[in-house]
């Protein structure tokens, strides 16, 4: 986790600015030592926490670019070009264990030598369901077009960052497509963002086969059925800390216990 070449992306909005705090807190509890850049890309910038601000790397996204697929691609594409490569996270995917050095490391290493390399997701749910190895890794399996219908993920994943954008300007234009000219596009490219989550579906997952053909998407393999195999990865956390709106109790537990409170 010593290569700068790899951005920590985290695309926010005011409503879920008060967990940034803990989720930064946490990233430097257990991985003290990542020299990965850290970025928050928001569109109202001005009301980040003060502190928090002037430590991180701050990308001021235009308001006209606050829909869900057009603030990522925007995040993106203000990163600096010395920026190969882009880890993106949701504020509520708090981190609660110590990553995995070497398999982050090997993660790198692999999309530095393998330009047919896409992705590679450092916690195993969803998928791979298939037991294809890339290319003699240990733990890292191929998720096969065939077998595995969910390939992409928004959140702990290694993304080359040219494929990540490609991606989602495929998205975007899907979403642009089907907006009529009446209808608002943010509203309209948020429900198929979030409520049909149009990425992580059967025809999300085709549109990526199609602007990213020959490439390959690699993932941990799961240990396991049991509900903690997600910390058994290179990126143990637990999804997701808000569901409907609403903080969960467990995230909750941990606040207190890291010395936050929330209202």
């Amino acid at each position: 986790m010593d290569d700068t070449t790899c951005a920590y992306l985290i695309n926010t909005t005011p409503k879920y600015f008060y967990l940034l705090p803990l989720h930064i807190s946490l990233l430097h509890r257990y991985a003290p030592s990542c020299a990965w850049p850290i970025y928050i890309a928001t569109e109202a910038p001005e009301l980040l926490p003060l502190l928090l601000a002037k430590a991180l790397n701050i990308i001021h996204l235009p308001t006209h670019k606050e829909a869900f697929f057009d603030s990522r691609a925007e995040a993106v594409r203000r990163l600096p070009p010395s920026i190969k490569y882009v880890f993106p996270i949701q504020e509520d995917f708090l981190l609660e264990g110590r990553p995995m050095k070497e398999p982050i490391q090997e993660a790198i290493d692999l999309l530095n030598t393998h330009p047919d390399l896409s992705s590679v997701r450092l916690m195993p749910c969803p998928g791979p369901r298939g037991n294809k190895k890339y290319k003699g890794t240990r733990s890292f399996h191929i998720l096969e077009k065939e077998t595995d219908t969910i390939i992409f993920t928004y959140q702990a994943t290694i993304w080359r960052r040219a494929d990540y954008l490609t991606f989602m300007d495929a998205l975007i234009a899907y979403a642009t497509e089907r907006t009529a000219p009446t209808e608002d596009h943010q509203k309209k490219q948020n429900n198929i963002a979030i409520k049909v989550n149009l990425a992580e579906i059967h025809l999300g997952q085709s549109l990526l086969h199609s602007v990213l053909q020959h490439k390959e998407h690699i993932a941990w393999l799961r240990e396991g059925d049991h509900p903690n195999a997600v910390y058994l990865c290179p990126w143990p956390y637990r999804p997701t800390a808000v569901v409907r709106g609403q903080l969960e109790p467990w995230a909750a537990d941990l606040a207190k216990r890291e010395g936050f409170s929330f209202p």
